[in-house]
């Protein structure tokens, strides 16, 4: 523990000193006392009838000593949230802008994950896109308003210049990060992928080793099929259900919301971090020391007999 500001002691000492100096002056009898005949022959007082003025004492020491500004240099603190790590992974190819309902399936699904990320305040959410290769764009994070400014930027423009449906990159992207995650300090009970694609993978990693990867390390994989041609797919959706999830085939934007919701019912855990802090303030403790010693100084002073002995 360190002090802040120790140059109230310069301040604070001489009048703690004064004082004392005044209240031993004023206890000096201009008389003779006739104490000392009588101190042979009875007893000492009792020290507990001391405890008044050692009490006061105490408190204004303690006082001095928040005064003095302790603080902590460093201090782990491991914090525990109410929630997962979630990682929405989005395609980005072509198709993506093929209307859906009244809208792009883009836009459809862009608005359904924007209320899914609103209705999850203790989750740290992150988000990767995809076409022929993966990028994340932000990690899982408590940071929502920056992380929906990421998703309402990202469109197919982003990745124009590839044109493949690389599921298996996507999912690998995530995991990757779950990884990075656990080797810096972070331990979730939960990890979960939400992944959403129109099309079938026809390009990089195979989904099928990406998700018994996740299976081994835990994490549950939701698969939203965007309006899938018929047969399109069948292999990532039917791998999806060794992991724990699910796959949900959403023809239009009601099948998006519906798919969130349950997603949102099912998924619930507690999500641990450490965080260091820097100079953290202690002076509350000594505050509260006082304070508990000036309350036990005015409980005594209420007890009727003791305020006779003393």
């Amino acid at each position: 523990m360190t002090f802040q500001h120790l140059e109230w002691i310069y301040i604070a000492l001489p009048l703690l000193l004064t004082t004392v100096a005044v209240r031993l002056w004023k206890r000096h009898y201009w008389g003779h006392s006739l104490a000392g005949h009588f101190r042979n022959e009875i007893h000492p007082p009792n020290p507990i009838f001391r405890m008044p003025v050692i009490l006061e004492a105490a408190a204004v020491i303690f006082l001095l000593i928040a005064l003095l500004g302790p603080v902590y240099p460093f201090v782990l603190n491991r914090v525990e949230r109410g929630g997962l790590q979630i990682m929405i992974v989005l395609d980005l190819s072509q198709s993506m802008e093929k209307t859906l309902g009244k809208s792009t399936r883009m836009e459809a699904v862009k608005a359904s994950t924007t209320e899914f990320i609103k209705r999850r305040p203790g989750d740290a959410i992150g988000l990767v896109v995809f076409s022929n290769n993966a990028y994340l764009v932000s990690p899982a994070t408590f940071d929502h308003e920056s992380l929906l400014s990421y998703l309402r930027l990202v469109n197919v423009q982003t990745l124009v210049n590839e044109g493949y449906t690389a599921i298996g990159e996507g999912l690998a992207s995530a995991q990757d990060f779950f990884t990075f995650s656990r080797d810096r300090g972070r331990r979730a009970k939960g990890q979960v992928v939400v992944l959403f694609s129109d099309g079938e993978n026809n390009y990089g990693k195979e989904p099928a080793e990406e998700f018994e990867r996740a299976r081994q390390e835990g994490t549950r994989v939701y698969f939203i099929g965007v309006a899938l041609e018929p047969g399109a797919a069948q292999q990532v959706a039917a791998a999806v259900p060794i992991t724990g999830g699910k796959f949900f085939d959403a023809r239009n934007p009601g099948h998006l919301t519906a798919a969130l919701n349950e997603i949102n019912t099912i998924e619930k855990g507690q999500f641990y971090s450490f965080q260091l802090t820097r100079q953290q303030p202690a002076y509350f403790i000594f505050v509260l020391i006082a304070f508990a010693m000036l309350a036990l100084r005015m409980i005594l002073n209420g007890i009727p007999h003791f305020v006779e002995l003393s």
